[in-house]
This record gives structure tokens, sequence and C-alpha cells, in this order.
């Protein structure tokens, strides 16, 4: 299976398990997810869900050979229903980032309560190399976390994002020894495990409550503009070009 479960002393664990695709999601990936999130929210054995991925590559983001016959920001996408399965979790979620997380697993990052990383890992957000646009809130949640200039140099140029960095723009919570950021999450999910849940859920829900309404409002923006953006001949050159490795031309 893609998205390897596992349960211990009310720890969900979910890895990612797609090396031969660089961790990519598609389609069946992504219901996986959805149904994990959906599950874990009403669960009461469950208190904690850990997303993490064989270690060498968190996720390159979506599949992008099988999303560019239909790109699109819609809530009812496959990406869409696992994000808002996510977001609607009422676990905490935390991540463990070990090696490169790209696109769409960043926008999972974002939605996530607690995210750590190894010294090494990397994070990118590439739509505009991509011909296309920020979806699902990150605009939003990325302008909000480290300010306007910094989102714009790392959604605009594309430019790769360095742990220390990721940590600095809020991406992560906490970057750790890659030899043992495994080790420090869990430890930290045991912890949380171990609390109240009322406490720790109710938590979450202020924590995320404060957002929410200028987070809906910018998605709605985003997705007009993305679903614009992706029909037009530039966003077709930009994914054909990088699908064959090559330089877009515009």
């Amino acid at each position: 299976m893609p998205v390897i479960e596992s349960f211990s002393e009310h720890i969900l664990t979910l890895e990612i398990s797609r090396p031969e695709r660089r961790n990519t999601l598609d389609a069946a990936m992504l219901s996986e997810l959805t149904a994990a999130f959906e599950k874990a929210s009403t669960d009461e054995d469950v208190r904690v869900v850990v997303l993490c991925a064989q270690p060498g590559i968190f996720c390159a983001g979506g599949d992008l050979t099988e999303q560019i016959k239909d790109l699109n920001a819609d809530e009812d996408s496959p990406s869409g229903r696992m994000l808002a399965a996510l977001s609607g979790c009422t676990k905490p979620v935390i991540a463990c980032v070990e090696g490169p997380a790209v696109g769409l697993a960043v926008t999972m990052l974002y939605y996530c309560d607690l995210v750590y990383a190894g010294s090494r890992a990397l994070f990118s957000l590439p739509f505009t190399a991509l011909g296309l646009t920020p979806r699902f809130g990150v605009s939003f949640l990325a302008a909000a976390s480290c300010g306007l200039h910094k989102a714009a140099e790392k959604i605009l140029l594309s430019e790769p994002i360095t742990a220390q960095e990721a940590l600095s723009m809020g991406i992560v919570s906490g970057v750790l020894d890659d030899a043992q950021v495994k080790e420090q999450t869990l430890a930290r999910a045991s912890r949380l495990a171990k609390l109240s849940p009322l406490a720790v859920q109710s938590s979450k829900r202020v924590l995320r409550s404060s957002l929410q309404e200028a987070l809906l409002a910018m998605q709605k923006i985003e997705a007009q503009t993305f679903n614009e953006v992706a029909r037009s001949e530039q966003a077709k050159e930009a994914c054909d070009a990088f699908l064959e490795g090559r330089m877009p031309k515009f």
C-alpha cells in the first residue's frame, strides 16, 4: 500500500511509501489519506496522528503526470478532499520531514499542527515554475506566517527553501538533527497522547479558529485564479516542459 498505517499507544502513524515515484501523491494515495484523517477524527482511540515518509524524500508533491489531465483547485478534487480532511481533523497532526517536500507536500505541512524537519530537509513552492498559481490557501498561510516579501520571494521565484529558512518562515515548528528527527517527532507525539484528549483537541480548535474565516475567503479567490490560469496555454507549456525535462518557452 502506498500509505502504510500503524497504530500504537493512541498514535496513528501514516507513512507515505511510493519511493519509485519520489513519494508523489496520486489520486489513490490522496483518497487513502482522506479516509485516514476522517477516521482519526472520530476514533476515540486515536489521540495523535503522525505523518511521515520513508527516509530520503518526504514527498515530491502531487503526481503531475496524473493531475495535468485535470488541473484544478476545487474542493471536490482528490487534493481538495484530502486537505479538507487534514484541516478538519480533530486530533493533532504531527509531520516528520526527512528529505525534500515539494508543492502539495508543503501545503499539507501548513495544515499540520506540528512539523519537525531534519537539518538537510528542503522545501519548495514551485507554482509559477509550472505556470500555475498557489491554491488551497497557501498564499494566505505563507504571507501570514512569514510576511509578504519573503512569501513573494519563495512563491514568485519558486526558490528552494532550506530547513532553517522553513523554520523562520513558519513552515516547520523545529529543525532537528537528521539522525534524531523521527525519534524526536515520535517522542512529542507520545507526550501529546498522554495529555488530556479534551484539552488538546479543544486547544487545537481554538488555535485554528483564529485563521479560519480569512483562510476560507482566500481559498475561494485562489481557486478561481488557479482554475483560470490552469486552462491557459502558458500553463500547458510550463507543465509539458517540466515533464519533458526542458526549459519552457513563453
